[in-house]
């Protein structure tokens, strides 16, 4: 699974992006991970079906005392929890796996079981618990000499260090994924990781780093013909020029990144960059393309789902009714209420 942590979500901020590589089993390439748990989507009859007949199966194997087709049918079940949201099922289903197949002495299926366990403990918040499983999980993948996946803990370890606020353990584990995955020619994995080191040197506020690392990025995606993360970076690089006050050159990249975005249909990402559209103009001293461009950033996010995303394009909404040196230009505007 690919983690898409924002950063900055907040009053006044712009929202940067990073995909960041996961490794095994239910990896799936371009899957968000929120910043707070949401609500498990209902499961279609269809859904509701195949989990009834996994539950089945799942009690014919437990009588039969068939340990290996029990965690099979465990990881199916947990794999479907997860996809639609449910994580706390997902975690307990994957716990019933890990149990069962430490039993096995196989190191490569341990390892995948912990990082899926470490996975949902993430995604719950359970930024601790993730980082003890994801560490156990790192040797593992060593001893059999899995490179792609080693460097995937890794990566997900630097991650687990970004929730918690310490960046320079997140450099540390990146630094380390990095060349593990171009070894394994894994060039999704390398861009992924380029893309999470611009984003520590942005938060350094080291513009040439960034910069460095977001070109390098940029360049394997484009390579990839990966749209959803050419278009990330091309947002992350934005917010390096606006960070550093180059507003026009920020817009250009966020125009360049927004109908990527459209083309793929990712109503989040589209969100957060007509947000960060809204907010350059707004330091451009233009509120009313800046309230445009947040007025289209609303409907987007609570599209998305994403109520965070929705309360800061809101706040931002209010800032700009608040200075007393826009309301001439916003005085046919209704501010949000």
């Amino acid at each position: 699974m690919l983690f898409c942590s924002r950063l900055g979500i907040s009053f006044a901020t712009l929202a940067l992006m990073s995909p960041l590589a996961c490794a095994p089993a239910l990896r799936a390439q371009e899957a968000n991970l929120p910043d707070s748990p949401h609500a498990p989507i209902r499961l279609t009859p269809e859904l509701q079906s195949q989990v009834a007949e996994l539950r089945r199966n799942l009690n014919t194997a437990t009588r039969a005392k068939d340990p290996r087709a029990e965690s099979l049918i465990l990881n199916h079940l947990g794999a479907v929890y997860y996809a639609h949201a449910d994580l706390p099922d997902a975690l307990e289903a994957f716990a019933q796996v890990l149990a069962i197949v430490r039993k096995f002495h196989q190191p490569a299926v341990e390892a995948t079981a912990l990082c899926d366990v470490g996975a949902a403990q993430f995604g719950l918040g359970h930024a601790e618990e993730a980082l003890e499983s994801y560490k156990e999980a790192l040797p593992l993948w060593h001893k059999t000499g899995n490179k792609d996946h080693e460097a995937a803990t890794l990566g997900d370890i630097g991650e687990v260090f970004r929730v918690l606020q310490d960046p320079d353990e997140a450099l540390h584990f990146d630094l380390l994924s990095l060349p593990l995955y171009i070894e394994a020619g894994n060039r999704a994995g390398e861009a992924a990781v380029l893309n999470n080191l611009g984003l520590v040197y942005y938060a350094r506020r080291d513009r040439k780093k960034a910069l460095s690392y977001f070109d390098q990025a940029i360049a394997v995606y484009q390579s990839l013909q990966n749209k959803a993360g050419e278009a990330t970076t091309l947002n992350n690089i934005g917010g390096v020029y606006n960070q550093f006050g180059d507003r026009r050159k920020a817009l250009e990249l966020f125009g360049k990144a927004l109908p990527i975005f459209k083309e793929i249909g990712d109503e989040k990402a589209q969100a957060t960059t007509l947000n960060n559209m809204g907010l350059a103009y707004a330091h451009l001293g233009d509120p009313a393309r800046a309230l445009a461009y947040y007025n289209q950033a609303l409907p987007a996010y609570r599209h998305a789902g994403d109520e965070q995303g929705f309360e800061a394009a809101s706040r931002n909404i209010q800032s700009l009714y608040s200075d007393r040196r826009n309301r001439a230009a916003l005085e046919n505007q209704p501010p949000v209420n």
